[in-house]
């Protein structure tokens, strides 16, 4: 019988969550963090989804044949793994500045509203953009 192995990469953004996984459109599971998952399925041709609260990833399309391995990776948005820890250190320099000298500093608050943009975009427009769907070959 086919099988389908699906690993999630650890990330700052999603850590504590998990994801939940629709094939054609029916949830079948929940994957958490660094976590592997493996499952016997039918041959047939497939449509895999990944969410996270309203926001997921682009429709994957799969055929997978009798006997066949197909490996899955989820990843978040593209620079998501530094994106919030890099984020949080210009938050704390630039509140850091602001308060302690009394002095805003223009370069630092364009970086947070950068920052701050490109979050709003995944988070919105993008939202089904949010999490990335690989096959691994």
């Amino acid at each position: 019988m086919p099988k389908l192995i699906i690993r999630r990469n650890s990330e700052w953004a999603n850590k504590m969550r998990s994801f939940d996984l629709f094939l054609n459109g029916i949830k079948f599971a929940e994957i958490k963090d660094k976590q592997v998952l493996s499952f016997e399925i039918p041959e047939g041709r497939y449509q895999l989804i990944a969410k996270i609260d309203w926001c997921g990833s682009k429709p994957l399309k799969l055929e997978i044949k009798e006997g066949e391995i197909k490996r899955i990776e989820i990843n978040g948005f593209i620079l998501s793994t530094y994106f919030l820890p890099v984020a949080l250190v210009a938050a704390l320099l630039y509140f850091g500045i602001y308060f302690r000298y009394n002095n805003n500093s223009i370069f630092l608050a364009t970086l947070l509203m950068i920052f701050l943009g490109y979050l709003f975009y995944f988070l919105t427009f993008g939202r089904n953009q949010y999490l990335r769907l690989n096959e691994i070959s």
